[in-house]
């Protein structure tokens, strides 16, 4: 019987065997890598991540000063580095169990939106990429093993920050590797899927040279040495002739057989697989979860010439477990110009040779001379360099099918640039090596280049911003989930966001999506200037506030009682000098905020005028017993009713209160309003989504009802935080916010909530259509800089241009938005990257404006519940007043009542009454 041969391969079986072939790693400390090169051999490194720029939307000139910078980050090189790019699959069980594990109302939409996401990941890959920079210490041959490190840590942090430097001109950031992160490199790179299932524990980690031992003994206080020393002396131990005795027996004693001790656990057994296999086409690694296969391309053929950031077109390509790495090594001038000397050498014979035999010469051999002859002088004047550069991609398949298409694919991207990559056949264990964050080039395959030429290398494309936790944003082009959590401290200076985008744009779709699905852990807030999140409200189990020209539902003379504070403790609200804020004279200040509001023609009042406010403000209050002390805060608030008639008191003869007479026509002003404002709040913020609806107030109205809601609800948010009490975070969302911004006071009130929302937890979100008149003030100008996220969706040609200024923009990025689908815009955090709006069936029924509202019961019956509300708050608490002889026409206002006096003070019969028969002293 014929048998086929088997296919030759070379098994690395056994953590051991494949420790000593492939696992360089032999120690981390102090964030460096400790390599174990040979026998008595130790090489170490750094690590950097780094961050990358967007260098498609880049204009030319942009790109043009990229590869200028980068040109002059290669000339500073004096040793080698090794860039490492890992294209990696989004890990979505988490939070695709994170949306399933959604219950209560919000759990079919959850739900929709998982199965969504995994529809879309099974339609193309969803694909994070990750840049790092390998840096090497000089080799130093050095006796002591400890003295070695301390010496390339030294070296390491030197050429680290040297390196973080330079990457910072080019408009780069980027962080270094800490021990744990250098693992997780290391496990990643040899079983990737492993890295993410079975993460390394601190436990397991701190577990390395160490005796396992239980938790009473771990959690017991270690002996120190000076412990040791006290405890074991010498004199403990047996006397001298004890020691000759047994010295005499174990000589007499027969030899005994030794057996080898096991060791510790190391760090190489952390990150190694079990097995590796080697074949000539590739290689196959043996998990815990399972097996892959890996195969090594090496670049051997480059085209004449190609233009700067050619490697975005492949690194960008929608394919996971792909790595990039490339080999960058500076070569001494006097050695590469002996070398160019002997190669123009051999071209210029050339020449003379067909010169001499009556030919014209070779048109290759005279533009290579050429070449050659330029770079020459180049290098004498020292504008150029040469450097080593070896391209190496690794291509990895959970199966040997997989991996043959995935390889076929890459292998045909890289041909459309008229690039040659071959497979590294008989050899795929040192192309491994050379893919591996030890900066050691085992394949070789290097070729020669200039700066010039090497600068076309730019490796650092790409915009990634995606956290490993949050929810999804959006969809990014190339294929990447867009995966945020608006409140990590870490990633994120503050939770605040701004969105422009033109009418129609889709912004409101963006922002019902978003908000929906951080519905589960946090608060959201919506002012809601034309009704467009009824039907959101609705489907969410939201509490709906409707604020009209009859009623604006909320008494902004509401306070809160600070709790006590422990001696000693600090509360969350501090000023600058460290002591406690008087939120009484905040209030105060907000009112007259208000007033100018109300009361103003340009939203500006003279300080005179205020100043009687603040006076007629403070006696209001008094007359509750309510002052700055902060344990009178709990006292019944007044409201708007009360405080007109203190400021209309000496209008009518009335000057108990002190405030004087109101010569400014204050009170007239104020009187027409005072039917707006009722008597108690009648908004409870206990509902995770609510919807302050003001589409019904008109232009005048629109931004007090703006100032009015968000005021409140930054009152409740700071009694909640003061509470103690663990609160979820708060969105805080302004649908057209430069409504409010027309207004210098409320400008202001918003520029102070966007600088202050952070410390209880919460973040602002912006929006506008009209981005004129939100950037013409310095107080939208704060908002955006205290703005974390921005999002900007299809821009009208009629503001590009100020958008462009604000935003520096390019002239890619100003076409990309003017041209931009709905949905479509660029969104940033640190970088801007495009982004795309996508959602579930489920969510764009729930997003739709276009469904409708409420329907008209349930409209009623909220009318009904305002006015039974209204009614059971009916209550106005003054001063009795002396006997006075006003002016008929003079009207003293209660709740929603306007009642006329006559002479002696009392109403007409039939009407409610006085509220003056009701003051008390």
């Amino acid at each position: 019987m014929l048998v086929s041969p088997q296919t030759p391969s070379q098994s690395f079986v056994g953590i051991g065997n494949v420790i000593k072939s492939f696992v360089r790693l032999h120690e981390v400390s102090g964030d460096v890598a400790c390599l174990k090169m040979g026998k008595k051999l130790f090489a170490y490194r750094s690590i950097l991540q780094v961050n990358t720029v967007n260098f498609a939307l880049m204009s030319e000139e942009d790109k043009d000063a990229l590869i200028e910078g980068f040109k002059a980050f290669l000339n500073g090189l004096s040793f080698p580095i090794q860039v490492l790019i890992k294209n990696r699959p989004y890990r979505l069980d988490e939070y695709l169990q994170s949306m399933e594990a959604v219950q209560g109302d919000l759990a079919e939409v959850a739900r929709d939106h998982a199965d969504f996401v995994r529809q879309l990941a099974s339609k193309r890959a969803l694909v994070k990429r990750m840049f790092y920079i390998i840096i090497p210490a000089d080799d130093a041959t050095a006796k002591n093993q400890a003295e070695a490190l301390i010496n390339a840590q030294t070296q390491l942090r030197l050429r680290t920050e040297e390196t973080l430097r330079q990457l910072e001109r080019l408009g780069l950031t980027g962080h270094r590797l800490t021990n744990k992160e250098i693992l997780t490199l290391y496990q990643s790179s040899f079983v990737s899927d492993e890295a993410k299932q079975f993460p390394l524990s601190d436990s397991l980690i701190d577990g390395v040279d160490r005796l396992m031992v239980s938790e009473l003994e771990a959690n017991r206080p270690r002996l120190t040495q000076d412990d040791y020393l006290t405890k074991f002396r010498p004199e403990d131990s047996d006397d001298e002739g004890t020691k000759k005795s047994g010295k005499k027996a174990q000589k007499k004693a027969p030899p005994k057989k030794k057996s080898k001790i096991p060791e510790f656990v190391s760090i190489p057994e952390l990150v190694s697989p079990s097995t590796i296999q080697v074949y000539p086409w590739y290689i196959r690694i043996d998990g815990e979860a399972g097996q892959e296969y890996a195969r090594t391309l090496a670049f051997v053929n480059y085209p004449r010439s190609a233009y700067p950031g050619w490697l975005d077109a492949i690194i960008q390509v929608d394919e996971p477990y792909v790595d990039f790495s490339i080999h960058i090594a500076p070569l001494s001038p006097q050695e590469v110009n002996n070398r160019l000397g002997r190669k123009a050498i051999e071209f210029r014979g050339s020449v003379l040779a067909s010169a001499r035999q009556g030919k014209s010469p070779d048109p290759t051999t005279a533009i290579a001379l050429q070449d050659v002859e330029g770079l020459r002088e180049k290098l004498a004047r020292g504008d150029e360099r040469i450097f080593t550069l070896s391209v190496f991609v690794q291509v990895r398949g959970r199966t040997r099918r997989e991996l043959s298409e995935r390889n076929n694919r890459l292998t045909a991207a890289i041909r459309s640039l008229d690039f040659r990559a071959l497979p590294a056949h008989w050899q795929h264990q040192a192309g491994f090596l050379s893919c591996l964050p030890d900066g050691d080039n085992q394949l070789g395959r290097g070729r020669l280049f200039g700066t010039s030429s090497a600068s076309t290398f730019y490796p650092f494309t790409g915009s990634d911003i995606s956290m490993e936790t949050g929810v999804m944003f959006g969809l990014h082009p190339s294929g990447g989930l867009i995966i945020l959590n608006p409140f990590n401290s870490k990633e994120l200076e503050n939770a605040n966001m701004v969105v422009f985008a033109k009418s129609g744009a889709g912004k409101s779709f963006f922002l019902k999506t978003t908000t929906c699905r951080l519905l589960p852990n946090c608060n959201v807030y919506v002012i809601d200037p034309e009704a467009e999140y009824n039907h959101l409200c609705e489907r969410v189990k939201g509490q709906y506030v409707r604020l009209s020209p009859d009623s604006l539902q909320i008494n902004p003379f509401d306070l809160y009682a600070q709790p006590a504070t422990p001696e000693g403790l600090a509360t969350a609200e501090q000023d600058d000098q460290g002591g406690e804020i008087n939120f009484f004279r905040e209030k105060l200040l907000n009112l007259i905020t208000l007033f100018e509001l109300l009361l103003s023609d340009e939203g500006i009042l003279p300080q005179k005028e205020k100043a009687f406010l603040y006076r007629c403000l403070v006696k209001t209050y008094a007359n509750r017993g309510i002052t700055m002390d902060s344990t009178t805060h709990s006292r019944p608030a007044p409201n708007m009713q009360e405080f007109y008639v203190i400021l209309s008191s000496a209008l009518r003869g009335d000057h108990r209160f002190g405030v004087g007479e109101d010569t400014y026509g204050l009170s007239e002003r104020l009187e027409r309003y005072l039917h707006i404002f009722p008597a108690k709040t009648r908004v409870a913020l206990d509902n995770r989504f609510m919807d302050f609806n003001i589409r019904e107030l008109n232009e005048t109205l629109k931004p007090l009802g703006l100032f009015l809601i968000t005021e409140f609800i930054w009152t409740k948010m700071r009694q909640a935080r003061q509470s103690r009490v663990p609160q979820p975070n708060t969105i805080v969302l302004i649908d057209e916010a430069w409504l409010l911004m027309q207004f210098s006071q409320g400008a202001k009130f918003l520029a102070e909530v966007a600088r202050r929302i952070r410390k209880y937890g919460g973040g602002l979100w912006c929006t506008t259509q009209n981005s004129d008149d939100f950037l013409g003030s310095e107080e939208g100008r704060t908002i955006l800089a205290m703005a974390t996220m921005k999002y900007l969706m299809k821009q009208d040609s009629t503001t590009i241009e100020s958008v462009m200024r604000t935003f520096r923009l390019s002239p890619g990025q100003r076409n990309f938005l003017l041209g931009a689908r709905r949905g479509e815009g660029l969104f940033a955090t640190k970088i801007w990257t495009p982004m795309e709006v996508v959602a579930s069936p489920k969510e764009i029924e729930m997003a739709n404006t276009t469904l409708g509202a409420f329907s008209q019961n349930q409209r009623n019956q909220e009318d009904q519940h305002d006015l039974l509300a209204e009614l059971a708050s009916n209550e106005t608490i003054l001063p009795p007043t002396q006997p006075s002889n006003p002016s008929p026409s003079t009207r003293i206002v209660s709740n929603r009542t306007t009642q006329p006096t006559n002479g002696n003070g009392a109403t007409p019969s039939g009407s409610q009454g006085n509220p003056l028969e009701h003051l008390r002293n």
